[in-house]
């Protein structure tokens, strides 16, 4: 996607996010994400978002991991409850090991919005459902992000022939969708709990390593452009608010130490917002270097975001502390961002690992993020 389509795509996207930003914020604040998220979802639908990335052959545009990499970032600068990651994430799997008929059946059904479909990765450190020889499931995952209503759920489980993705309806008998609580009041997340959920060969996709991998790093630049949304969104605003708010009879903004600040926290922003920018092409290309940058991207990303997040906050003064101020959902959301499918921490070891794979051996090669052999 060229430069010139990028911001065309960003000018369509963006009007429709900032029309509705006060009403989605006082939705937040009165617990209501989930009216919020309806609210967004058939607009969204009607214009084509959830196809951004699906081929044109199935209904979408057609536009890549580039077109998706702008769609991103806006939903995080304006905090959008939409829970496109989830949903796109499904769309990228399909098309990476789907068969013709599973493409055919879901991408353009993903496309259209017609269907709500969550998707989780198989992380370190968490246990996954079982499959019997006969296709019988039963477990549990934590973890998995969702809105207000749930048609599908794309989760991963353990056969006989590895770790693979399993397509289960979420209203299928022995399925229990529990919702979360979690600090972000922008999004929802859920636990999962199979008991005997029977599942045929064609709900089933098989993943190779290499197709886990790149949902992991599309998972971890999705979250590098929505902090890098967010917090270009929230430094604006702050510092709107420091030109306007005056101390001693001067504007707090013209004050050295509070500029110094924001002009601190700029730098940081632009150059997370580079790095995740070359991730988010790097992805698009599959470049063999495409997983060291989106961890790289992630943790940086993630890092400013809940710096800028926190001192914006203490850069509102008393506002700033207060339920009614729009400050702490960012910082909520950055939050969430920052340990969502790996900690900051965790994606520097992957970096680390992939980096010195050669001289480390192949027990390092991939970060021990993903529970794949």
């Amino acid at each position: 996607m060229t430069d010139a389509a990028g911001s065309e795509l960003r000018e369509a996207i963006r009007p429709v996010l900032e029309g509705k930003w006060d009403g989605t914020i006082a939705h937040f604040k009165e617990g209501r994400a989930s009216q919020a998220e309806e609210e967004l979802w058939t607009e969204a639908a009607s214009l084509g978002w959830f196809g951004v990335a699906i081929a044109e052959e199935h209904g979408g545009l057609g536009l890549g991991y580039a077109g998706l990499a702008v769609l991103y970032e806006e939903l995080g600068r304006f905090l959008a409850p939409l829970p496109a990651l989830p949903m796109l994430l499904a769309a990228d799997a399909i098309s990476l090991a789907g068969t013709d008929d599973q493409k055919s059946t879901w991408l353009p059904k993903i496309a259209a919005g017609e269907v709500r479909i969550s998707t989780a990765l198989p992380l370190q450190g968490e246990p996954l459902p079982e499959v019997t020889s006969d296709g019988v499931v039963s477990g549990r995952v934590s973890n998995v992000g969702y809105a207000g209503k749930l048609d599908y759920l794309l989760l991963p489980v353990r056969s006989e022939r590895g770790v693979e993705l399993a397509i289960i309806g979420a209203s299928a008998s022995g399925v229990a969708v529990k919702p979360a609580p979690i600090i972000d009041l922008t999004r929802a997340m859920c636990t999962v709990t199979l008991e005997g959920v029977r599942i045929g060969a064609g709900d089933r996709l098989a993943l190779t390593t290499a197709h886990w991998e790149r949902l992991l790093d599309h998972a971890s630049v999705a979250l590098a452009l929505d902090s890098v949304g967010g917090g270009m969104h929230i430094l604006e605003r702050t510092v709107a608010y420091m030109s306007v708010r005056t101390q001693f009879g001067r504007p707090i903004g013209s004050f050295q130490a509070l500029k110094h600040r924001a002009a601190s926290w700029k730098v940081w922003l632009e150059g997370a917002r580079a790095l995740t920018t070359q991730a988010a092409s790097q992805l698009a290309s599959a470049a063999s270097n495409a997983s060291s940058l989106a961890s790289s991207a992630k943790a940086s990303a993630c890092d400013v975001y809940t710096g800028v997040a926190g001192d914006s906050i203490q850069l509102h003064g008393g506002i700033g502390f207060t339920w009614e101020h729009e400050c702490h959902l960012f910082m909520k959301r950055a939050r969430l961002n920052a340990a969502w499918l790996g900690t900051s921490l965790q994606h520097r070891e992957r970096v680390a690992g992939l980096s010195f794979a050669q001289a480390l051996g192949s027990d390092f090669s991939r970060g021990r993020l993903l529970a794949i052999p």
